[in-house]
């Protein structure tokens, strides 16, 4: 028996490790996503603030894309401040990476990528930092090449004195966990929003509970981020077109309803679509389809059961995507109060 120690001293230990319960990241406060180009709170968002207790921002500086002119990896769509940050709101900046640029050399910009980080919060005179986050949708075959850069971000960081989070998709959950302090599981976005037939893509259950199997077993701190934005997805002659943002489909003009979430378009115009800095026009034609899509309350409260059953921790933060005015009624002051209900309950234990 003696040669079967090492064996079973190895598998003591597995089960150890996977019977011991990952702690809740430091410091959870009610939070928000914040994903506009300028910071320019209303009053409908400065509210949103103040009456939920919101402790932070997590708040988009740029984005990283590839410039195929100057055949160079470069920032877009830079954030700019025209009010101070909220007295007692901590701000961490995110840094959002398209996929497409890890086929590129993404670690000559690591520490360029921290370095801009500070020096726009120091310029626009954001409280001190203590970390931030990066953005990214990496796959299977991107993670070689994005792991190994976070890990020099990282580390920079580190030297830096701060601290790295990055986003966790659902379908990354079957993966292996990046190097970072700790991860915000995105649940939303869950569904194709181009398939007609999805019941809801920004988020339903149905969608979600396949992934949560590997939940248990995923071995980085977490914390959650719940939607409360609404799409119009266009499709044109029964395919995917577009996503618009603010139409009016009350215009009786210009769009018939259907029913409470289908309107027909009866008028053909342009409609002006602005992405970061980027402007173009999206054509609207006789006959078009709207498909209006909007967080659910009752879906977010069964996906928070699901996640409570598996990893109650992760809901010791909760962040809401997204800070904006245009988006915030969605969903009402009880609702908000019960999502929140994690992140509050943090807040006042790390008051006491």
């Amino acid at each position: 028996m003696r040669k079967y120690k090492p064996y079973l001293v190895f598998l003591a230990v597995v089960f150890i490790t996977a019977c011991t319960p990952i702690a809740p990241i430091d410091n959870p406060q009610p939070s928000v996503y914040f994903w506009k180009t300028v910071f320019d709170p209303d009053s409908t968002e400065a509210a949103f603030i103040n009456d939920f207790g919101i402790r932070k921002i997590y708040m988009r500086y740029f984005d990283v894309v590839f410039d195929q002119d100057k055949n160079a990896l470069m920032p877009n769509a830079t954030l700019q401040f025209r009010q101070p940050i909220p007295q007692g709101v901590e701000v961490i900046p995110v840094v959002f990476i398209v996929e497409k640029c890890l086929r590129h050399n993404v670690d000559s910009i690591a520490e360029i990528l921290v370095d801009r980080v500070i020096k726009m919060s120091e310029t626009n005179h954001v409280p001190k930092i203590h970390e931030f986050q990066i953005d990214c949708d990496w796959t299977a075959k991107s993670e070689k090449v994005y792991f190994p850069f976070l890990e020099k971000v990282k580390d920079y960081a580190a030297a830096k004195g701060l601290k790295l989070s990055v986003t966790i998709r659902l379908h990354q959950l079957n993966m292996a966990a990046p190097p970072c302090d700790y991860g915000v599981l995105m649940l939303y976005n869950t569904g194709n929003y181009a398939n007609r037939k999805c019941v809801n893509p920004i988020l339903y259950y149905n969608d979600v509970k396949p992934f949560l199997r590997h939940l248990k077993k995923y071995p980085l701190r977490m914390c959650v981020a719940f939607p409360n934005f609404k799409w119009q997805i266009l499709f044109k002659k029964g395919k995917y077109s577009n996503i618009l943002y603010s139409e009016n489909l009350d215009d009786t003009l210009n769009f018939a309803r259907i029913d409470s979430a289908t309107f027909f378009v009866q008028n053909a115009r342009d409609i002006p679509m602005y992405i970061g800095n980027e402007a173009f026009n999206v054509m609207l034609h006789y006959g078009d389809t709207i498909f209006v899509r909007k967080a659910e309350f009752s879906e977010i409260e069964k996906v928070r059961a699901a996640v409570n059953d598996i990893r109650p921790e992760i809901l010791s933060q909760t962040i809401i995507y997204d800070l904006n005015s245009n988006n915030i009624n969605n969903i009402n002051y009880q609702q908000y109060e019960k999502i929140f209900s994690g992140s509050i309950a943090a807040d006042r234990a790390n008051q006491q």
